[in-house]
């Protein structure tokens, strides 16, 4: 008797301990901030602005009807789900208080719901298993991937980077809704073993796929897809010296190939931003003037912002997408700010947790997979817009304005959900075999 009530006690304790039962407060915390703002703004221009007050009760309504329908269907890291629900909403807030027109806001709330959607099929995705799934993602996945990719050449664009598609109205880029699936592909691949014939075509996948980015002239999401493959391929082969050496090779062909940008055809652009990077503040360049209102619009914000909707950060040039950092520390402050980059933190580091606690080797590669290109490129863009690197054309994932790079964006948050979503199901299953006596106390 003594031992089943131990028993039982333990058995409550973990569950106290696995439930994620904390979120209630931070949940209450995001809502308010999101209907805060959105009825702020819904008097920004003197009179009322019907979409921001709509606004007000619809995202915080959408936030916790969100959280509602997941718990119901699967046990998920709430926090994980709050913070990524957070983040989106702040991306509709931003647009809509830089802007005098409200056009950006809306057209970006629009893809709210479809963003949704595709957080709940990177839940489903993820949780599927077996020898049949992960063979064909490594194989009929891979090809799937690379055809999309290819997709772009069939059309003409008048940007740098041939990377986009014109269908039916419609604009979208084919890399960032890749990336999730390239995850997925590169998760199968290298979990099937240490042998050089087992992930030799994760590498080969990956060379490809920055191939044809390169042939895109698309080299911001080149770097991504390069890095992620580098990074996959040392968790799930764990060769530390073959990943040193292909990060100084590629180094070393990358600086070769910054110092000839100049004399290529198509890469004139390159030497170009090497050159506004260096010396923003007398380069001869028009597009000079974007890093440095980028840097002014930064400094302007001060440690508290220059308050909702009165900053002038509209000026900067492309500053929904590019320099959508710099609008929110101009608008909210560089405390704020900082508060965003440890959301992100936070973000990372319960991804990772996921990663560690996953049931199998695809599933911790999936988890570490979403939670590195997540991570790096914010990374990416953070540092672009704060002058320590080139700025590289990515987005900010889950705040910049577009389509493509919030659905791709959710696709990886669902993915992450869904493994811990599994996670939360093994842990349960313990506390059961616990119960029931069927497991040991320790």
């Amino acid at each position: 008797m003594r031992t089943d009530a131990r028993r039982q006690k333990q058995a409550e304790s973990l569950r106290r301990l696995t439930s994620r039962a904390y979120e209630r407060p931070l949940m209450w915390l995001i809502m308010g901030f999101q209907a805060a703002c959105m009825l702020l703004l819904s008097f920004k221009d003197g009179e009322v602005n019907l979409f921001s007050l709509l606004m007000s009760a619809l995202l915080p309504l959408g936030s916790w009807a969100g959280l509602c329908l997941i718990r119901k269907w699967t046990p998920v890291d709430k926090v994980l789900y709050l913070l990524t629900m957070y983040l989106c909403s702040l991306s509709v807030i931003v647009l809509r208080a830089v802007f005098l027109s409200p056009e950006k806001a809306i057209t970006q709330a629009r893809y709210l719901l479809p963003g949704f959607l595709a957080l709940l099929i990177g839940i489903g995705v993820s949780r599927l298993g077996g020898h049949w799934w992960y063979k064909f993602l490594g194989t009929a996945g891979a090809l799937g991937a690379l055809l999309l990719l290819v997709w772009p050449f069939a059309y003409s664009t008048s940007s740098a980077a041939r990377s986009w598609v014109r269908l039916g109205g419609m604009q979208f880029q084919p890399s960032e809704l890749i990336k999730a699936a390239s995850v997925y592909v590169l998760a199968a691949l290298f979990g099937r073993g240490k042998r050089f014939r087992q992930w030799i075509w994760g590498i080969l996948y990956g060379a490809a796929a920055c191939g044809i980015l390169l042939l895109q002239r698309d080299l911001g999401a080149l770097l991504l897809y390069f890095l992620l493959t580098v990074a996959m391929f040392y968790a799930g082969t764990g060769k530390g010296w073959l990943t040193l050496s292909a990060l100084a090779a590629a180094g070393a062909a990358g600086g070769i190939f910054v110092r000839y940008a100049n004399e290529i055809s198509g890469f004139h652009y390159l030497a170009e931003r090497i050159s506004i990077w260096r010396d923003p503040w007398n380069s001869t360049y028009e597009n000079a003037r974007q890093l440095v209102q980028g840097l002014m619009s930064i400094v302007s914000g001060g440690l508290f912002g220059a308050g909702l909707g009165l900053s002038s950060a509209r000026k900067v040039a492309v500053v929904a997408s590019d320099y959508i950092f710099a609008a929110v520390s101009e608008e909210f402050g560089m405390v704020f700010s900082l508060s965003i980059l440890l959301t992100y933190l936070a973000l990372m580091l319960r991804g990772l947790l996921c990663a560690a606690s996953a049931r199998s080797r695809f599933h911790a590669l999936l988890a570490f997979g979403c939670t590195f290109e997540i991570t790096s490129q914010m990374l990416l863009i953070v540092c672009g817009n704060l002058h320590l690197l080139p700025l590289t054309g990515v987005t900010l994932p889950l705040i910049s304005e577009g389509g493509s790079s919030l659905i791709g964006s959710m696709l990886m948050m669902g993915t992450l959900l869904g493994v811990s979503s599994l996670n939360a199901q093994d842990e349960e299953d313990g506390i059961r075999l616990l119960e029931s006596g069927r497991r040991s106390l320790p």
